[in-house]
């Protein structure tokens, strides 16, 4: 065997340039760039996002309370969070381990595993958070037949159809 490679973690490796300080709007910028990156190119991320588009939707639609409504939206921005962070960890099983090893499975397979139950637990606070709603559906529906159909209309334009174009945009670029 040949000789061991420099260590990349010397100091000499390490770009002082890499690590000053950052304006705020660049810090953003990047951030911007890793949301587009997960949505573009994680089909899981884009079924989450339309399935929170919908869901987001619904709240409006029904006239959800305010506590109910924050304690969905916390439950949609946990499952995105545990998206994304399932990504870095696959990414950086990748990097660091190119070929197929049966732990680097086991590390993917963990991540995954917390999307899961994030994703479970979103469920639980939906139904809990719906619950009310749907005990009184007759009432819920006389009032969106009255008025709350706007909300639909809007929720429609705003939320679900842009997170369905993406999923459509993307999956053609993915395939």
């Amino acid at each position: 065997m040949g000789a061991p490679g420099p260590d990349p973690k010397e100091t000499q490796y390490i770009d002082p340039e890499e690590f000053h300080s950052r304006s705020f709007k660049e810090s953003l910028s990047y951030a911007w760039e890793g949301l587009v990156y997960v949505y573009s190119n994680e089909r899981n991320m884009r079924i989450h996002v339309l399935m929170g588009s919908i869901v987001i939707s619904a709240c409006f639609v029904c006239g959800m309370g305010r506590v109910e409504f924050f304690m969905v939206v916390l439950a949609i921005l946990g499952v995105l969070t545990a998206e994304i962070l399932n990504t870095l960890i696959e990414s950086l099983v990748d990097l660091l381990e190119p070929e197929f090893n049966p732990i680097a499975k086991r590390v993917k397979d963990i991540a995954a595993a917390g999307v899961l139950l994030t994703a479970g637990f979103s469920v639980v606070i939906g139904i809990l958070a719906f619950y009310p709603i749907l005990s009184d559906l007759p009432s819920v529906w006389q009032e969106f037949c009255a008025y709350r159909w706007r909300w639909l209309v809007a929720c429609s334009i705003f939320f679900i159809l842009p997170s369905l174009w993406g999923m459509i945009v993307y999956n053609r670029k993915s395939t």
